[in-house]
């Protein structure tokens, strides 16, 4: 009697052996693209969220309705309650806040910013081509944001009305 395995057996494991590679291989790479998807948009998502959130914060604290100085689909520019003169505006991949002619980064990657204002219409889906300087038609501020890092999209879309017009 002769004791070992023979060359089929030897075959047959090894196929099952590479079969069973190959499942564990796909799913080991499907989670790590899952945990780099993720990653991404976690990091991306933390460079965009307190942007706009400070933007809507302060839009909506803009002194009156004669205090809008620009208001262009690239650039927003307006004076607070507390006398601050506040611009947002992207320059290159960069959201800059200009306030009292200091410029601070709010967001790096940016690579879309959109402002779109409306009237104080009951509808309000149309937008509009904004007055600025005495007694703005500006009601309400909406803010498209697009970041861009490592190939991953993140869009962000929130409105600001402002609270003393």
């Amino acid at each position: 009697m002769k004791n070992g395995f023979t060359l089929i057996e030897l075959i047959i494991v090894i196929t099952i052996i590479g079969i069973i590679t190959g499942v564990v291989g796909f799913v080991l790479f499907g989670a790590v693209d899952a945990w780099t998807f993720k990653f991404n948009r976690s990091d991306i998502l933390s460079d965009g969220r307190p942007a706009m959130n400070r933007m809507v914060r302060e839009i909506r604290e803009i002194r009156d309705n004669d205090s809008v100085a620009t208001a262009s689909s690239s650039e927003f520019r307006f004076t607070n309650t507390a006398n601050v003169d506040i611009t947002y505006n992207l320059s290159s991949t960069d959201l800059n806040r200009t306030a009292n002619g200091i410029t601070n980064t709010l967001a790096e990657d940016v690579s879309g910013l959109t402002f779109t204002y409306y009237d104080s219409c009951a509808s309000g889906a149309t937008p509009i081509a904004p007055t600025v300087g005495t007694d703005t038609n500006i009601r309400r501020v909406q803010i498209d944001l697009t970041l861009t890092k490592n190939g991953e999209n993140l869009y962000v879309q929130s409105q600001s009305v402002p609270r003393n017009f």
